[in-house]
This record gives structure tokens, sequence and C-alpha cells, in this order.
């Protein structure tokens, strides 16, 4: 390995590894991809950590399981990874930052709105472009991407290596088809009839305003459509990518002085089991990632058939420059190539983890085990504990009796010596004191066994005879009280920085439900969002040990859609809200066109 080359870092967002012809998808259609596999390591069983942008990116770029955000700011005050309390760990190493100590340009071309300047992550580059684009399209197309990255390519000073960062986002919704048609269309298929230009259905608009990954209702033909188009982003992509090699190659033929990583932070369902886009399924096809890795002295023609995780591409990368960690800082990861550009012996594992704030996992070649939050609502309705058997493409459910018990025994097991203690040790240092109120979304709560909840998951499916329960219901966003029970309170524990904290419960109004018309409006206006518009207050409690416990009275509930707590620390004086600019609102519109926002 040259101890001058430089990094170009491809991230392919919402990639999924078999879409790609080097894992075996046909017709062909990343022959770019294909060719940088054939000349270097190509792994095959290689997985994202976690399911999403947000989640993955600290893992790709730490080398962690656990961290806090490292992205421009989504919701601050919302969500637990988010909070602005949050404290960094000294002991955490970010790979930019670690080349750029060592002298390395670091320059980033994005086409994320999230991947910017003003982040963790972004602080660690010299520069870090947001490249321009139709808000309404959510995102920049590959070929405006690539024109950017030649151009910063280009103006690098050559006396000096660089770390080149280049954030693709072709494969995520929307997706617009690059030449108006699908590469591979349907046969005798009328797309224009059931979806939009940008990919997203014309067909049952109600179902997916509930839920916008829903594709119950997708058929055959519509699933064959769906995946053509997914196809045909990536297609184009990889000829896009094709012309940034190809700047590259201009002052460096061979690839000899230039490692070329290529990853991606997620998959994409593309209609299978009913669903679509990236949810926390923790399926293959959001999970199976690619991983390539060329250039720079990596020997050709490799494949690791054994499993790999994101948290080994920044430990890879670092092993193939001769770059070793700052002092006092570590990885989980390790590197899966020599400093020869070669698989070692102990290249790959026999399994993944993934780990977010809301699950934990292992899978296997065999199998994949979920935990849910203990005592969460997701635990209620899914179990604590779920098995699958993996067969192919396809998982079953095991229930939980004879042999399926000690394959789950032996696999928690595995999972707790590999994450407890590093899940441990991250959720004791993560925040500092609170200075400003926060909320707790009700999917972070902690239920005990006792407490009674009818957990009832609302949609444009459910009809009047499910919402006929006395008591507490679960809507699968909030809580509320339709009618009445035993009259007793929700006990719930959440997550806090030890201290007393002013508590109400966040939440939406409910009008009674409609005896003849209007059940449908009713329901979507009651039950799909989950944004508070009324805070009830519940007096104060304490943290203690990093729980705090409150005990939610019925009559808070009734007529109203709890979806949150609201902590705020003591002394906290509310000021004047700031008024959006303009560059706030062609971000809103950005993000909405990415299905992050309504």
């Amino acid at each position: 390995m040259p101890e001058d080359a430089s990094v170009l870092f491809i991230m392919l967002d919402a990639t999924r590894a078999d879409r790609l012809s080097a894992w075996g998808n046909t017709p062909p259609t990343t022959p770019t991809l294909d060719g940088l596999a054939a000349a270097g390591a190509l792994f095959r069983r290689h997985f994202a950590n976690s399911h999403a942008t947000r989640p993955s990116f600290p893992q790709l770029m730490t080398g962690r399981y656990y961290f806090q955000n490292v992205l421009r700011a989504f919701t601050p005050n919302e969500h637990p990874r988010e909070f602005p309390f949050s404290l960094g760990d000294p002991t955490a190493a970010f790979v930019p930052a670690v080349l750029h100590g060592r002298g390395f340009q670091t320059v980033g071309v994005s086409a994320h709105p999230w991947f910017v300047s003003a982040s963790d992550l972004g602080r660690h580059f010299d520069r870090l472009e947001l490249v321009a684009a139709e808000a309404t399209r959510g995102y920049a197309d590959a070929r405006d991407v690539v024109d950017r990255a030649r151009t910063v390519w280009l103006a690098r000073d050559p006396s000096r290596p660089v770390f080149l960062y280049v954030h693709f986002m072709d494969m995520h919704m929307p997706r617009h088809l690059p030449d108006g048609e699908p590469r591979v269309p349907v046969p005798g298929y009328d797309w224009r009839r059931r979806f939009k230009p940008s990919g997203e259905p014309l067909f049952h608009p109600e179902r997916r305003r509930w839920l916008r990954a829903d594709a119950r209702d997708f058929s055959e033909l519509d699933r064959r459509h769906f995946a053509a188009v997914y196809d045909s982003r990536l297609a184009h992509a990889d000829a896009q990518l094709g012309r940034l090699l190809a700047a590259v190659r201009a002052d460096d033929p061979d690839l000899r002085r230039t490692l070329v990583v290529v990853a991606s932070d997620h998959g994409e369902e593309l209609g299978e089991d009913g669903r679509t886009d990236h949810t926390d399924s923790l399926t293959d096809a959001v999970q199976h990632v690619p991983w390539i890795v060329a250039g720079a002295g990596v020997a050709p023609a490799q494949t690791c058939e054994r499993f790999t995780e994101n948290i080994d591409v920044g430990p890879t990368l670092l092993e193939l420059l001769g770059v070793p960690l700052p002092a006092g800082t570590r990885m989980d990861g390790r590197a899966q190539l020599g400093r020869d550009g070669r698989l070692g012996a102990r290249a790959g594992k026999p399994a993944v983890y993934y780990a977010w704030e809301g699950y934990r996992a292992i899978r296997t070649r065999r199998h994949l085990l979920r935990e849910n939050i203990p005592g969460s609502f997701a635990a209620r309705r899914e179990g604590e504990v779920v098995l699958y058997r993996l067969e192919g493409a396809e998982r079953v459910r095991l229930p939980i009796e004879g042999r399926a018990i000690r394959v789950l025994e032996r696999l928690r097991a595995r999972l707790d010596r590999r994450l407890a203690r590093r899940e441990a040790r991250f959720l004791r240092a993560r925040y500092e004191t609170p200075r400003t109120p926060f909320f707790v979304r009700a999917e972070f709560w902690r239920l005990a066994p006792e407490t009674r909840v009818t957990c009832v998951p609302i949609d444009a499916a459910t009809g009047r005879r499910a919402l006929r329960v006395r008591g507490w219901l679960w809507s699968g966003r909030g809580v509320t009280v339709l009618r009445p029970g035993d009259g007793g309170p929700l006990p719930v524990t959440v997550s806090a920085p030890d201290g007393v904290y002013e508590v109400e419960a966040a939440a939406r109004p409910i009008d009674p439900m409609p005896r003849l018309l209007g059940f449908g409006r009713w329901r979507r206006e009651s039950f799909s969002s989950e944004s508070a518009t009324v805070h009830v207050a519940l007096g104060a409690a304490r943290s203690v040990g990093g729980r705090l416990s409150v005990a939610i009275p019925a009559s808070a509930a009734a007529g109203r859609h709890i979806v949150g707590l609201r902590l705020s620390p003591p002394g906290f004086v509310a000021e004047a809200g700031v008024e959006p600019g303009p560059e706030d609102e062609e971000l809103r519109v950005r993000l909405q066109a990415l299905g992050y926002v309504e």
C-alpha cells in the first residue's frame, strides 16, 4: 500500500446488495461496480448494523455499535439519540478526523441534506458540500453529484493525500426514472396507471398516509415494476460513478495510489412481505448491503464469503492505509484486509449484530434473533424476543418451544457477550444534565408486565369494532382511553438523566367517535399524527439511576391521544420561537419529498 494513497469513499444510500450484478442480479445493472469488485475485494455477506441512515452513520464512521447522532439535527428534542444534552465520547474516533490528523485533505460531496458541515461528522471535513437540487425531488441526481465530485477531485492539492467522500441518493425514494421508462419494463404493464413519475403508488393513498412503507396492496406486477424502477436508478448511478472513476484514473490509471471504498448505510424493501422503504423489519432486503474495496495495492479477485459488518469498514480502511487509531480510542469492528491488501485467515465472522435504540439482534446463517425494548409496546405486540429461521431469502417465525428454546438461549447468550457491556457503557455516559425540555415518545416507554393495555395498531383498515376497547388502548403511535375501563392509571418508566422534572402528557384531542358518517376522517384526524397540540400536567417526578416513573391517570387520556411525555427541568423558562427562514423551508420540502416529515 503506497504511503501517500488517497481515498475515494463512495456511499450508496439505500442500496441492497442483491440488486448489484456482482451479487447475482440479472440482467446486469452495475458494470462499473462489478469491475471494481473484480479488481479488488468483494464482501458477499456484508450487513449494516441498523436499518436507517441516522443509526448507521455513527456505526460506519466510528466503528461502534452504539453512538449518538452525528448527522444534521432532525428531531433534537424528540429522540434519545439526538437530545441536545448528548455528550461526545472521548474514546471514539471518526474516520475522517483520524485521516485529517495524518495530513489528509478531507472533502465531501453529498446529495443527502443530513450529511452537511453543520453536524458532528461534518466538522471533521475541511469542506463538505450539499449539492443543490430541486427541493421537491429531495436530492441531487447522481449526474450532478459526480459533476461536483470531479471538480473537487481536480481542485485537490496534489502534494497531499485526499479523503473524498461522495454520497449518492439515487436508490432512495422518490425515484424518478432517468430515461422516462424502466431499463427493463414489465411486459404488458401500464405503470402510469399505477405509479407517479416519482415512483410512489397512485392507488390507495389513504393506506400510505398511515404508513408510507405499506405495500400490502401491491400486486405481483406492481412489485416487479417497483423493483425495475429501483434497478434503473441503480444502473444510472453506476454509469455516473463510471464518470467519476474516469476522472480519478486520468491521474492514476491503475488506481495504484487511490483506495476506493464502496459501502451503504442500509438497503431497501421493494414490496416483499408487504413493505417498501427501510423500516426496522431487519429483513435481509434492508440489512444486506454491498461492500467493495479496490485499488492502492488491494489484491484483485478476492471474495469474502463469511459475515462482515459496517463497523468493520473504518478499521479496514485505516489498516490498509497503515494509520493507527489515536491513543485512548477504540472501535468495535476489526480490519478484514491486511496491510498487504489481502484477506487474512481470520477474515469474516460467524454472525452479525444489529443495534439501535429500539432493538438489538443477532443474525447467523440459519437464524435471526431480535430483542425489543423490555416492557415496550413493541414487546407487548410482537414479543420481547422474536426468533426466525432463515430459508434462503425467506424467514419463518418460530414458536418459542422445544428445540427453538435452546437455539434462543444460545443466541441470546452470544448477543449479550457481544453487546451488553458496550450498550451499558454507552447508556451510562451519553448525557449531561438537561437545561431544556425534551420529549420521550411512547415507543420508548416501559411498562410493568402486569399493566393492562390492549394493542390495536390503527391504520386505514381498522374498523369500529376493533376500537370498542375498554380501558387503555395502544394505537401504534400513542395511548388513549376511548371507553372507560377499571379507571386505573397507566404506570410507565422512561430513561432520563437523574434529577427532578415537571412531567406533562403530550397529546392530541380526540372528538367522540361518530355514530354514522365520518368514521374514516375521525380515525385519521385522531390517530395518524404524532404531533402533540396539548400538554396535560402530571406533576413533578424524580429520575434515579437513569429511570423516571410516572402514573398517567385515565382522565388524562380520555378524549386525548397521548403520544409522549414532555420532561422539563426545574426553572426552565420558554423563549419566543424563531420564524423559519427560506433555507429551513427548502429543507422541509426536501425532507418531505424523502418521506421523513409529513
